[in-house]
């Protein structure tokens, strides 16, 4: 039974990943990067991009600090953030305007606070008709054009050099992530053409501040190499091959622990397998008996399924019932 929940969950992980992969770009086929979305005289800090504004402590001594000589600069939307969460309390928008009114006034000198009590009220107003903005201006499964036309309306809304310096870092940070996923879940492409695309890409965005991220999770590292190999293990010619490649990844990325967990998915996987096929093989003798009608039929494949599955027994009928019910949809 553990060895079922461990092909559940294994299965769900496979699920999402597939999601995700479909709405995901395809790469052009030349490999030239369009226009960024932030002019380059505005690009974004890599360490910036990856700041989260709990990891910003924003504290009395600090906000007067990042906001000594302007309001807007790479701090503004962490800060913003950062006054949601003091005015979560509020009921409305007039109160929420009086709590930040009252807190900055008390951090900040009185002509610093009033400039950004005015330009958080903007915000505010941009976040509250922001999700019917969206649906008013189209969005699709083209990431990089939804994130383009987000950013046209922010400039439309706080100015362009604000709505650059604002949301720069934010921005920057999703256009890399789109852009270098389309690269890895590219099918049509080998790993030494991804590992070249992606140097430019990361060259292109970064320059030399990006570094190997310690902090993803080794699976979601595992699934990526995967992704990254695709093209190269689909021309492996042997199961042997492949096993010794997959072998060789899992060195890469897990270490010795999780590698013998990874090792009791695949048992868990292959047993469940060969217990399917078991009960196929069965379920086709009772099928095809001629001496059998249809009710003892259906009666003798029930007790074949709850003798094989057990306590998931229901659970595998809901899923025959389902994938017959697509079949049909489909014709």
């Amino acid at each position: 039974m553990k060895n079922k929940k461990i092909i559940a969950l294994a299965m769900g992980i496979a699920v999402i990943l597939v999601l995700m992969i479909v709405l995901l770009y395809r790469v052009e086929k030349k490999r030239v990067f369009p226009d960024h979305i932030i002019d380059k005289s505005y690009q974004a800090k890599l360490q910036d991009s990856e700041l989260d504004y709990r990891q910003e402590n924003f504290g009395n001594k600090k906000i007067r600090e990042d906001f000594s000589s302007d309001i807007v600069n790479e701090h503004t939307l962490n800060f913003f953030l950062f006054l949601d969460d003091i005015c979560k309390s509020s009921v409305d928008l007039a109160d929420n305007l009086e709590k930040a009114r009252q807190y900055l006034y008390s951090v900040l000198p009185p002509e610093t606070a009033d400039k950004m009590l005015k330009l958080y009220e903007i915000y505010l107003n941009y976040q509250i008709g922001l999700q019917d903005k969206m649906k008013e201006l189209g969005m699709t499964t083209d990431l990089l054009d939804n994130l383009s036309k987000l950013q046209d309306y922010r400039r439309a809304v706080f100015g362009k050099e604000n709505a650059d310096i604002i949301f720069g870092a934010s921005v920057e940070a999703q256009e890399y992530a789109i852009r270098r996923n389309a690269i890895v879940y590219e099918d049509n492409l080998y790993a030494a053409q991804k590992e070249q695309l992606l140097k430019e890409l990361n060259s292109d965005m970064w320059g030399d501040e990006l570094t190997a991220d310690a902090d993803v999770p080794a699976y979601t590292r595992y699934q990526e190499k995967l992704q990254f190999y695709k093209k190269d293990m689909a021309e492996l010619r042997t199961e042997e091959e492949k096993q010794t490649f997959l072998q060789h990844l899992r060195m890469e990325v897990f270490d010795p622990v999780q590698r013998q967990r990874l090792e009791q998915v695949d048992r868990a996987i292959a047993e469940e397998k060969m217990i399917k096929e078991q009960y196929l093989a069965k379920e086709r003798e009772i099928l095809n008996d001629p001496n059998l009608s249809e009710k003892e039929r259906e009666k003798r494949i029930r007790e074949l399924q709850d003798a094989t599955f057990g306590e998931e027994a229901d659970a595998f009928r809901r899923g025959q019932a389902i994938e017959k019910g697509a079949q049909q949809f489909k014709k």
